[in-house]
């Protein structure tokens, strides 16, 4: 299975993915590759129609 890349960015100025299943299947990478990174949640760009990982908030 391809992993999946962001393809480009959003007018917001952050990666864009294909779609929020996108951005799972990448945050779950993340989580892999390097588990000290804060990205945990994905979700749909009401902007871009996109999906993006983002970090939660403290």
């Amino acid at each position: 299975m391809k992993r999946p890349r962001p393809n480009g960015t959003c007018p917001t100025g952050k990666l864009r993915y294909r779609d929020r299943i996108a951005a799972l299947l990448a945050l779950a990478r993340i989580d892999d590759i390097d588990p000290r990174r804060g990205e945990k949640r994905a979700y749909r760009c009401p902007r871009c129609s996109g999906g993006h990982a983002v970090q939660l908030q403290p």
